[in-house]
């Protein structure tokens, strides 16, 4: 029996570190190609005339903020609201991107090809003040880059 035992780990233990090794390698793949099915985000905060690179061929600058919203302190016959224009650039020219998140008929994500852009947070979030000065305004975009169609 003592025999019998040894043989079978004998002959088990190379077999399961064969098929170990065979799972190992499935699972490797099966990494990789969920990897590059996988979105990538990058979270960038712009103010506006700033730009940033995205990818190795396309650079987003936030262009100007339209802020309608009503002072605080003012009169106002609607309350108005906050939208962001970008400029999606590169060798093939230019793309306008306008987020908002109040904007009647506005979305607060676009996408233009294979870039999903979502507006994040904004500051300031509120309206200034009647009698204040502009204030300096700085968003916060998250950038996806969704796989490319095979």
């Amino acid at each position: 029996m003592h025999y019998l035992t040894r043989s079978y780990r004998t002959l088990l233990l190379p077999l399961l570190l064969a098929c170990l090794a065979v799972l190992a390698g499935c699972g490797a793949a099966g990494s990789a190609g969920d990897a590059e099915n996988t979105p990538r985000s990058l979270t960038h905060v712009l103010s506006p005339g700033e730009q940033v690179a995205i990818t190795a061929t396309d650079t987003l600058k936030l262009e100007r903020v339209n802020d309608s919203r009503c002072r605080k302190g003012a009169v106002c016959v609607w309350k108005g609201y906050v939208s962001y224009s970008f400029s999606l650039i590169n060798k093939a020219g230019a793309t306008d991107i306008v987020l908002s998140d109040s904007m009647p008929g506005g979305a607060s994500s676009a996408s233009v090809k294979h870039l999903t852009f979502t507006l994040l947070d904004v500051d300031p979030a509120t309206p200034p003040a009647l009698d204040a000065e502009q204030p300096t305004y700085r968003v916060k975009v998250k950038i996806t880059q969704n796989a490319l169609p095979r």
